[in-house]
């Protein structure tokens, strides 16, 4: 009885630590635009690099890598990320986080394809990596 009471217990004190699903944590201050290095770089079909500004020109879903800081989290699975030169929506299932924390300062990789909601653009992550 008293072993079944043992691992019963330690079944209890162990499933959060299993159940760790990863995903956006707001706590932390993502740095100022001017500090960030590194910015949205989209790659076309031709695997040139594409700047911010240019991505409104890429036609739906186009194969984007970008680069920044998750700075919010906007609905049930979307999140807003930030560069130094703009912001864009990412929309990001759960099961893509892959058991990762990701906090507004962290700098992450995001891997995906180009949406158009109206004048919205929206980045549907495949891929998301902590740099």
């Amino acid at each position: 009885m008293n072993k079944i009471l043992t691992l019963c217990l330690a079944a209890l004190f162990a499933a959060p630590a299993l159940a760790a699903d990863g995903g956006f944590n707001p706590d932390g201050k993502a740095p100022p635009p001017e500090d960030q290095k590194d910015g949205y770089r989209a790659v076309t079909d031709n695997q040139q690099l594409t700047a911010t500004h240019q991505l409104a020109q890429l036609s739906t879903g186009t194969w984007v890598t970008l680069q920044g800081n998750i700075i919010r989290q906007t609905g049930k699975k979307t999140w807003e990320l930030r560069d130094r030169s703009g912001t864009v929506q990412l929309q990001i299932d759960d099961g893509v986080w892959q058991g990762q924390e990701v906090k507004p300062d962290d700098l992450i990789s995001v891997n995906g394809t180009l949406l158009r909601h109206g004048k919205t653009l929206l980045i549907d992550v495949k891929k998301l990596h902590l740099l």
